[in-house]
């Protein structure tokens, strides 16, 4: 998979089908903010839109960047729109 940046600084970006086979997973490391793996993750219904989308925060994180959050969302939106 390509490398994805944040200002200049890569981001692991995973895209999985989730525990729920019909739902669809875009999770977001950010190196700077967490060392212990993913910080977020937006998870959509397989059949279901953007609307359906939710957002998950990896407990015990750090506050995120407001900034890095919008970042994340529309970067999902992206991937999960194909």
């Amino acid at each position: 998979m390509p490398a994805v940046y944040y200002e200049g600084q890569p981001v692991q970006v995973i895209e999985l089908e989730g525990s729920d086979p019909d739902t669809w997973i875009v999770e977001f490391g950010d190196p700077r903010t967490d060392e212990r793996g993913s910080v977020l993750a937006v998870i959509r219904p397989e059949e279901g839109t953007w609307a359906d989308a939710v957002l998950s925060v990896a407990p015990g994180v750090d506050p995120l960047p407001v900034a890095f959050v919008s970042w994340a969302l529309e970067e999902a939106r992206r991937r999960l729109d194909r």
